[in-house]
């Protein structure tokens, strides 16, 4: 009995595993698509690309992003 409930300990496990890892991947795309990580993206551009510049805070950036979707409209999806 022990075998059976160690494989079945282990199938449970492989699959919370599962289920952890899918959660995981549908989370980063939904962020992706509605743009949440923007602002990490600038950042490590910016340390990548120009290291002696400081970077936005994430309010200044996200109040410069929208003033380019108002400026540009045809940028946007909608």
């Amino acid at each position: 009995m022990t075998d059976r409930s160690a494989t079945r300990r282990l199938g449970l496990s492989r699959a919370g595993a599962a289920l952890a890892r899918g959660w995981r991947v549908v989370s980063w795309y939904v962020k992706e698509v509605v743009g949440e990580n923007d602002y990490e993206h600038y950042v490590t551009h910016l340390r990548r690309h120009h290291p002696d510049t400081q970077p936005m805070s994430r309010r200044e950036f996200e109040r410069a992003k929208l003033d380019r979707m108002d400026t540009d409209p045809q940028a946007r999806c909608c």
